[in-house]
């Protein structure tokens, strides 16, 4: 089987194209590039102070979030490219199959759906080989200001708003045939997320509630509703929150940090310095070797990602919602508890169902068990049409 790695846009066929052999059995993924014009409505927050020095964006942070709250919205147009990578189910050709939209974490780029970025070709950890073989085709998208996307001003345009902007332009595309040459209609749209990309997928099906039919949720909840979820876990298990350790200044702009692969981005690209501190994601059982690889593979995360905050419920979605999360992610805190609130969430989903990743931190990819997680995942989605599935042992 040949895999075809290509160039292509919204308008144009393929500019390049190169044939790269590969084993039977693995997808034919091919390399996209969709370019739209968005108008969205932003937080409108004075530039950031110099960033290059010892501490200062430690320091800076906390005053950005600060800002955030009485900044005014304005309106912002932009253009803007996403990089995606697209790989074809197996009997895809030219009919239609499921497609599942990906959107990474931050600080990762859309290698993070396929460990490609480590190099190993390793496919045991790879949601898009796992859904290939059970028939679906994957987009794993570059979000905004991240991997091959466009890196506009990171503190003004790449605000969650704009974000969600740039996916329901591509999503309508998606739909109407009018995305990729490559790529034909879908029979049905997941948007699957990781982390922040979770953030994206929730406060997007709710500002958008038709453009999607599943909303999959990893590493979730994150953000303001799981800092609302581990008070609620400590207060309801009479147990004091841990002391926040001290540590040392863990951020630099990436273009310092790591310029060999990140010279000429904005002081507002943030990169990590501290390779312990990727280890943030890991818990249980998962190979030792995995958090320094993921030092060294890094995306930089912009600062307009202060924004990713959203809304705490999504009463518009009327979809199947699908949350997998480790059972030792220190974010979620995912006991029953938290699990049933966050059922509440949802008020309007057709069905909503709960993945236990066991063993497993917040980087449930990432994980000994992560094959086993995602055959829950697609076991629920076994049924396309929101009838209710069957019970999967670890599911809520």
């Amino acid at each position: 089987m040949l895999a075809k790695y290509c160039l292509s846009s919204l308008a144009l066929p393929a500019l390049c194209c190169n044939a790269v052999a590969v084993s039977a059995g693995k997808p034919s993924c091919e390399e996209v590039h969709f370019t739209y014009n968005i108008t969205s409505t932003i937080a409108n927050v004075s530039p950031p102070p110099d960033l290059s020095t010892n501490e200062a964006i430690t320091s800076y942070l906390p005053v950005l979030v600060q800002n955030l709250k009485t900044a005014p919205n304005v309106t912002r147009e932009g253009g803007y490219t996403l990089a995606g990578l697209f790989c074809k189910a197996p009997n895809h050709k030219k009919q239609s199959s499921p497609l599942q939209v990906l959107a990474h974490g931050s600080s990762y780029t859309k290698d993070y759906w396929n460990r490609a970025a480590w190099g190993n070709m390793t496919v045991e950890n790879s949601w898009q080989q796992f859904a290939y073989e059970k028939g679906y085709s994957t987009l794993a998208i570059d979000r905004l200001c991240y991997g091959a996307s466009s890196h506009p001003d990171p503190l003004l345009d790449c605000q969650l708003t704009t974000s969600i902007e740039t996916f329901h332009a591509l999503f309508g595309a998606l739909k109407n045939g009018t995305a990729s040459p490559r790529i034909p209609i879908p029979t049905e749209l997941a948007f699957v997320g990781h982390s922040a990309g979770s953030i994206t997928v929730s406060n997007f099906v709710e500002a958008y509630p038709n453009d999607v039919d599943t909303a999959i949720l990893t590493g979730w909840p994150s953000g303001p509703i799981a800092n609302i979820g581990a008070a609620e876990y400590y207060s309801s298990h009479n147990l004091t929150p841990p002391a926040t350790p001290p540590s040392q200044p863990a951020y630099a702009p990436g273009a310092i940090a790591f310029p060999a692969r990140f010279r000429g981005l904005a002081q507002g690209y943030i990169a990590s310095r501290n390779a312990s501190q990727r280890k943030i994601g890991y818990s249980g059982r998962y190979d030792h070797s995995y958090p320094f690889l993921d030092y060294l593979t890094q995306s930089t995360f912009p600062l307009g990602e202060a924004t990713y905050t959203g809304v705490l419920s999504f009463p518009a979605f009327r979809g199947k919602v699908i949350v997998a999360t480790g059972e030792l992610d220190s974010f979620a805190h995912a006991d029953l508890d938290v699990i049933a609130r966050t059922r509440g969430r949802f008020p309007s989903a057709s069905s909503f169902h709960w993945v236990n990743g066991t063993q497993s931190g917040h980087l449930v990819n990432y994980h000994r068990s992560a094959h086993q997680t995602y055959q829950k995942v697609f076991a629920l989605l076994g049924n396309r049409r929101h009838a209710t599935p069957q019970q999967v042992p670890g599911t809520q």
